[in-house]
């Protein structure tokens, strides 16, 4: 946030693609060339022990039209670690009580919002009553009444967000989760939820030629055995620092700072 430049190419960022690497070797044989429907049905078929993903899986794997394993299945907070990078030098140091003040039980966790979630918006060219009308609908999905149900049903994308849908566990109970399954998934939604390294995606100007473009075609390439692990590290960096300055370094920057409330 001082300068926009990324942290990509450190020992940190080197950790995480030697462990993403590493768990392509536990994976099915076709897990580079899945796409997210295809990834959700190996788990709900049992063929996967271990999948990440959003909390639809949990309410998904309950459906007993699409999952072979209905309540058998636990949710959890991210993998963490016991070791942190240092911006200042690049290399990770160990966690202690100043390099990660969040840690729980010495380990670090950072757990990712992705997609930022669900949001409703109306047209302000829109005529009045359009608006009244899509309010009204906005407003009946979000309330307790309906969205304690919704938040149930897998199909629906909805993942608890009110605080009901943490503490009314009839709901869960109603929808085919089992008293230990609903601890277990409610239970690691809101340890992510609560924790303050929550990471957000890139909220800036074409932040999908970041992610999407740059980002991801550099992880596709090192997974597949196309480029080594430094190679990979020094194309993201290479690309995300050419897309900001095309975009304007400053304004790239402070667009970064707004939306991490910092002034």
């Amino acid at each position: 946030p001082e300068t926009m430049k990324p942290l990509v190419n450190n020992q940190a960022f080197a950790r995480a693609l030697d462990i993403y690497k590493e768990t392509t070797k536990y994976a099915p044989p076709e897990e580079l060339s899945l796409g997210l429907e295809g990834s959700r049905t190996l788990f709900l078929s049992g063929r996967c022990a271990l999948t990440f993903d959003w909390g639809d899986i949990g309410t998904l794997a309950i459906d007993p039209a699409i999952s072979k394993i209905p309540d058998k299945v636990g949710a959890s907070i991210l993998p963490g670690s016991k070791e942190v990078l240092e911006r200042q030098t690049g290399k990770l140091v160990a966690c202690d009580k100043f390099t990660c003040p969040y840690a729980i039980d010495g380990v670090n966790h950072a757990p990712y919002a992705a997609v930022g979630g669900w949001v409703g918006g109306i047209n302000a060219a829109a005529k009045p009553e359009v608006k009244d009308a899509a309010y009204g609908l906005i407003s009946y999905i979000s309330q307790p009444t309906q969205s304690n149900v919704d938040v149930t049903i897998g199909i629906t994308g909805f993942n608890p967000y009110r605080i009901s849908h943490f503490t009314n566990r009839q709901a869960w109970l109603e929808a085919g989760m089992g008293e230990e399954a609903v601890t277990k998934y409610l239970g690691g939604i809101s340890v992510s939820l609560k924790n303050p390294n929550m990471v957000l995606d890139l909220r800036i100007p074409e932040n999908a030629r970041y992610q999407r473009e740059i980002l991801d075609t550099a992880l596709t390439n090192f997974l597949t055995g196309k480029m080594t692990r430094d190679e990979t590290m020094e194309q993201i960096e290479r690309g995300w620092e050419k897309r900001t300055n095309e975009e304007g370094r400053d304004s790239q920057l402070q667009d970064y700072r707004d939306s991490l409330g910092i002034q």
